[in-house]
């Protein structure tokens, strides 16, 4: 099956099997041709088309997340195109669901006449976590099969549901309790001979008081500019105006979206995250070991943070803690933050105590004879080696063998192996953090700062010595917040304060980004970061920078290295931090972006 869809016809049905390209996405440009071929010039006789997946599932990323802009969108047929072939087709073309479907093929599904599932389906609408529409008419087509205030949930919340979720507010018509397979499959071409033709689909549209009042609620928690206030307008075009108008406005809409700075900062970080994501090649082989008797060596707010996690994924957490003075304030900031959630409904009362009844924390080394994992804290002092257990050593700590260096920060965690390292022991490592729900940042060297406390420190650098130079802790704070940083880290003066000196906000945080796109370009040409969308991965999601802003390097590539390494040689003459690297120098002789390799010095 090379050709993406083979297609088998019988009783009148026309089963295409889809078949997604090697390394490519469903729906590329040949794929798209296919299926508008088979739409467009059905064989004599065809009462039905029934397109299935061939790998149980329609969706192009192991996170289920949303498709990326690609070269072939623009080459015709577009999925624009497609999907309009579709509804507008003769033909009743019918679609099986089974596993996740997003992206494109999630488009495809809402312009088919039906659409069929498996219990396991999954179906999103996805690009409103990139800041985008999509153009392909779902805004359009979901408000008349689910209703405004469904289809406004599903687009604006941009997750998945489930299956019966999905058939019982009319996304899906019918739902089979059969596993994936050949049963299935015949189910559903069954359902395409018989019960298509009595299928009676009726808009969800028909009360229009309620839908314009849905629409103007909608729009009363939108924020101006935003996406989804963007998608609260299409939708009102999917109730006022004919079909043809409404999907040329969704088209204008989508088109002003792709255009934003934001729209391509968060395709960076997706594109990143999903990058990091990807095992090493020499673990593409090597299945990991299941970690189910993690330990944590030394109390902190950190490895508080860390048994939250294991907490909240079901795992029982060993905490190895003498000290009491340590361990109590430990105890107490994962019940604080416990209760928090509880408080907030993401956490039942009963998941609390049964989450609490699976912390021990213990004084005696011998207590982890049966760990299968330890984590090491800052400062903590590690137990004896024994036997081949996993370690993750926090802080400045030595690494004994089979012990890997790990800094967390935020949602990221940086994991630095030594070379060599067994790979059996990595793939573990990496499985158990992806487990607790951390994106794994591989880092290049031993560093126990990592890279997020290189970029934090090249950031209160340079505050510090703005407020050196007189501007106001007040006046940065500001700018910061101003900026989109949630909790801007303003360091304490130094020394006393010189005249006031006033600094608009903006070269506050160009000053400010300046300093980490330099310590960001210092960590590529050490090693110790291996990509520019690492370093951005960890400024937003481990230093809580907006993810609008696509992160330092991002900013400083949109920008220009040029401008970038202007400003640093200007700012540079008032503090070291700004004084630009060498790798930068080498960029500009080149022409090339702060995001591209950059040679190590």
């Amino acid at each position: 099956m090379t050709t993406g869809l083979n297609v088998t016809i019988v009783d009148g049905v026309a089963e295409g099997v889809l078949q997604r390209p090697e390394g490519g996405l469903w729906l590329d440009a040949a794929q798209r041709a296919l299926i508008l071929g088979l739409i467009e010039a059905p064989p004599a006789g065809l009462c039905a088309v029934l397109l299935r997946s061939a790998e149980h599932a329609f969706f192009g990323h192991a996170d289920g997340g949303p498709d990326v802009p690609r070269a072939d969108d623009s080459a015709a047929p577009s999925l624009r195109r497609l999907c309009e072939a579709v509804a507008a087709s003769a033909v009743p073309v019918v679609l099986l669901l089974d596993g996740p479907v997003t992206g494109a093929m999630a488009e495809l599904a809402l312009a088919a006449q039906a659409r069929l599932a498996s219990p396991g389906a999954r179906i999103g609408f996805g690009a409103a976590r990139l800041g985008r529409i999509s153009d392909a008419g779902s805004t359009q087509r979901l408000p008349h099969l689910v209703g405004v205030e469904q289809a406004l949930r599903l687009l604006i919340e941009a997750r998945s549901i489930p299956a019966p979720e999905a058939l019982a507010i009319g996304l899906l018509d019918r739902v089979f309790d059969l596993s994936p397979g050949p049963d299935l499959c015949r189910a559903a071409l069954a359902w395409a001979r018989s019960d298509l033709a009595g299928l009676v689909r009726r808009s969800a549209l028909s009360d229009g008081r309620s839908a314009l009042r849905a629409v103007s609620e909608a729009r009363a928690r939108a924020v101006a500019g935003s996406v989804a206030s963007a998608l609260v307008d299409c939708v009102e075009a999917a109730l006022l105006l004919p079909p043809a108008q409404g999907h040329a406005y969704e088209a204008v809409r989508a088109s002003e979206r792709a255009s934003l700075p934001e729209t391509a900062a968060l395709v960076h970080l997706l594109e990143a995250e999903r990058a990091a994501q990807r095992l090493p090649e020499a673990l593409h082989m090597v299945r990991p070991e299941p970690v189910a008797r993690p330990a944590l060596v030394g109390a902190s707010p950190v490895m508080a943070a860390l048994a939250l996690m294991m907490l909240a994924r079901g795992l029982p957490v060993t905490i190895l803690e003498p000290d009491r003075a340590r361990l109590v304030p430990m105890l107490q900031i994962i019940a604080a933050r416990q209760e928090t959630a509880v408080q907030a409904g993401a956490l039942s009362a009963a998941q609390r105590d049964a989450d609490w009844a699976r912390l021990r924390p213990v004084s005696d080394p011998a207590a982890l004879a049966q760990a299968d994992l330890l984590i090491i804290g800052p400062d903590a002092v590690p137990p004896s080696p024994r036997g081949q257990v996993p370690r993750l050593v926090m802080g400045r700590a030595a690494l004994t063998d089979g012990a890997a260096r790990l800094v967390v920060s935020g949602r990221i965690a940086e994991l630095g192996l030594p070379q060599p390292f067994p790979a059996q022991t990595a793939a573990t490592l990496f499985g158990f953090l992806r487990r607790i729900g951390q994106i794994v940042v591989l880092t290049g060297a031993q560093s126990p700062l990592g890279i997020s406390g290189r970029l934090a420190g090249a950031g209160g650098a340079a505050l510090r010595s703005l407020m050196a130079m007189g501007v106001a802790p007040d006046d940065l704070r500001a700018a910061l917040l101003g900026f989109g940083l949630a909790s801007p880290a303003v360091p304490t003066a130094e020394h006393a304060a010189p005249a006031p000196r006033d600094m608009p906000a903006d070269e506050i945080v160009q000053r400010w980004l300046g300093a980490l796109a330099n310590e960001g370009a210092r960590l590529l040409a050490s090693g110790l970061a291996r990509s520019a969308g690492d370093i951005d991965l960890v400024a937003v999601h481990g230093l809580g920078l907006p993810a609008a802003s696509g992160g330092p390097l991002h900013m400083a590539d949109q920008r220009g290295v040029m401008i970038l390494r202007r400003d640093l040689k200007r700012w540079g003459e008032e503090a070291e931090v700004w004084q630009p690297v060498p790798a930068l120098d080498a960029l500009v002789s080149v022409g090339r972006g702060v995001a591209a390799s950059i040679r190590r010095e």
